[in-house]
């Protein structure tokens, strides 16, 4: 999986899609509007980034910080909210705008989303509602090297409570001395 990349941005997609080149090679990343926005042709992009795997495609997701992808996420866990629609959630307010929203039940902001009608709001709130303020305090959403030790050991298989309670225990530091710390904590 790819968790995070690093480029020169090649092309812009009014409808959300950068074309990212990293070591040569180009990704088309989709991001969100606010986050489109925020770039240039030529200009350096770093973003962490969401795989999304399918039975007939995969597609990455961007976003400016491990938190945003955290929030992109925990939307995908609502019934009835896609990538695509969690994207779209993400473009129409910013991350803490859309936490705010769900934190305090504002339907009617998060209804004004394309595709999100008030029973779509509803659940997403009942769903998200008092989660979202807790993802803030663990390390899935601080540094995004701790978002990335996180994300790897939970894919080799570790239980996410688990590698949560090993990571508040190591020092933050680069990717490899984080993961090797917590692999001799788990072993």
């Amino acid at each position: 999986m790819i968790g995070w990349l690093s480029g020169t941005v090649r092309n812009i997609d009014p409808a959300g899609l950068l074309l990212l080149e990293t070591a040569g090679i180009g990704y088309e990343v989709h991001v969100s509007l606010l986050t489109l926005g925020r770039f240039k042709t030529g200009s350096h992009a770093e973003l962490s980034i969401h795989t999304h795997v399918r039975e007939d495609q995969i597609t990455l997701f961007g976003f400016e910080s491990a938190q945003d992808r955290a929030l992109f996420r925990q939307l995908n866990t609502v019934s009835g909210i896609g990538a695509r629609m969690a994207l779209n959630l993400m473009s129409g307010l910013s991350a803490a705008e859309l936490r705010q929203a769900i934190e305090q039940a504002d339907i009617a902001t998060i209804s004004r989303t394309p595709g999100i009608g008030k029973k779509t709001a509803q659940r997403l709130i009942l769903e998200l509602h008092g989660k979202l303020a807790h993802a803030d305090d663990g390390p899935a959403t601080t540094a995004p090297g701790r978002q990335d030790v996180h994300s790897a050991l939970v894919n080799l298989g570790y239980k996410a409570q688990q590698v949560d309670l090993v990571l508040k225990q190591i020092e933050a530091g680069d990717f490899e001395t984080m993961f090797r710390a917590a692999l001799k904590l788990l072993g």
